[in-house]
């Protein structure tokens, strides 16, 4: 759908705001377009959260038109787009009634910043969303140490006293390579949970990685904390079909693919003969049918409050708002089950860093695939590209000349050593 027929479309909901940029002309369109159909209690927050919530606004037209269709629960961080996302939102919730909407903003702190540090980098953050209130501010955590920060807890007891914050959260993306120790994602929210300070937490949680999703997520319902969910669907927007096109491009330009590459086009093709019959099936043809049983796989645990898309486009809002108020269905979960034994072999599952400790390089693979994540799976390749360019720990490019220590220790058989190259490959543009 254009730009120009999708906002046709949101005024003839009736839902527009106090300030509405839409002319008259755009407001006689009788079109209707789908909506946000489920709002489920954000713990103890009391927060009625739309179950598909606003993750990393890219376009403030976007975010508008989203806000728009009922999407109340908005995730952002200090760090995108070097508090360029932040200002989008201030801009974007213009004219809607504050009280109705979420919005959740993060801090990655070092652990050496005083609680004057902190307490002055979230009214920073205050200031760029241009609002008089933070309902959540979360600590961006990779150990188990970072969530008794207490710089962290003084500077949001303060503001909260003050009236400018509301609740405390903590996420986390699993590991991160630290001189000390390195924590699996579950040991850290864990921790925070035992704490008893956080109201909600922000985790990955897909039908690849549901392992440690689902163990938080029951601890969470039992000391009412909020939930909200991450890595939602773990191919994305392509997938893995985003390799297989870069390789037929080598070919087309009758350029030779190296051994990783080669390697693991086999393993792909392999897996995929084997799971032929149940695609032809059930006519799964198309990345996005099993995006949308992914989704609807995690809207379907009542623990999730509220699952995190990133809406890059108009389309976007189109694809993902219908899959509101859904559940997994018979066919979902033999979709799920059948690429799980294909493409599934395929993903590094976030949040794990089970190879880490055997890498002798110290390279993040967790950070680096996560990486690779938003470049082919969410389609934020200049992001992506960035975060890369900016790791200080040891990069992948080490991996070309090693053994695989990683591959071999791997408790899901991921060939991680050829991913890690493909990664490589993409966020160097090389």
């Amino acid at each position: 759908m254009k730009r120009r027929d999708f906002l046709f479309g949101v005024a003839g909901t009736g839902a527009i705001p106090k300030s509405s940029p839409l002319s008259p002309s755009e407001i006689e369109t009788p079109l209707e377009p789908s909506r946000i159909k489920e709002y489920r209690t954000l713990g103890r927050t009391g927060f009625k959260a739309s179950d598909l919530g606003a993750g990393h606004p890219l376009e403030e037209t976007v975010m508008h038109a989203l806000l728009m269709r009922g999407a109340n629960y908005i995730d952002t961080s200090e760090s995108y787009s070097n508090g360029g996302s932040e200002r989008l939102i201030g801009r974007a919730i213009k004219g809607f009634d504050r009280k109705t909407l979420f919005i959740n903003t993060k801090l990655v702190l070092t652990g050496n910043e005083t609680s004057e540090q902190v307490k002055d980098r979230a009214l920073r953050c205050l200031g760029r969303l241009d609002t008089e209130y933070i309902d959540c501010l979360m600590l961006s955590a990779s150990v188990r140490t970072d969530v008794r920060n207490e710089a962290f807890h003084e500077a949001t007891a303060q503001l909260t006293q003050e009236g400018k914050l509301r609740h405390v959260g903590v996420s986390c993306h699993g590991t991160n390579w630290s001189d000390e120790q390195v924590d699996p994602m579950d040991a850290v929210l864990g921790t925070a949970i035992e704490d008893g300070r956080f109201d909600v937490l922000l985790f990955v949680y897909n039908y690849l990685r549901r392992d440690m999703g689902e163990r938080l997520l029951r601890e969470c319902r039992e000391k009412n904390i909020g939930t909200t969910v991450m890595k939602t669907s773990p191919f994305g927007h392509g997938g893995f079909d985003y390799f297989n096109d870069l390789y037929k491009e080598r070919e087309r330009l009758g350029e030779e693919a190296p051994e990783w590459m080669k390697s693991l086009r086999l393993k792909y093709e392999r897996q995929r003969e084997q799971a032929r019959p149940f695609l032809d099936r059930h006519n799964l043809t198309t990345p996005d049918q099993i995006r949308d049983a992914a989704i609807r796989f995690v809207l379907n645990n009542p623990d999730v409050h509220s699952a995190l898309v990133t809406f890059k486009n108009f389309d976007d809002i189109d694809n993902y708002l219908p899959l509101s108020g859904s559940r997994l269905t018979e066919t979902d979960e033999s979709s799920l089950s059948a690429f799980a034994e294909t493409d599934g072999q395929l993903y590094c599952r976030h949040a794990c860093g089970a190879c880490e400790s055997q890498c002798p390089s110290k390279v993040p693979v967790n950070t680096i695939m996560r990486y690779n994540h938003y470049f082919v799976a969410q389609g934020r390749e200049k992001w992506a590209l960035e975060l890369y360019r900016d790791i200080e720990n040891q990069k992948a490019d080490v991996c070309e000349h090693c053994e695989g220590h990683c591959q071999a220790v791997c408790p899901f058989g991921v060939p991680i050593h050829d991913l890690l190259k493909f990664a490589h490959s993409n966020l160097t543009i090389a």
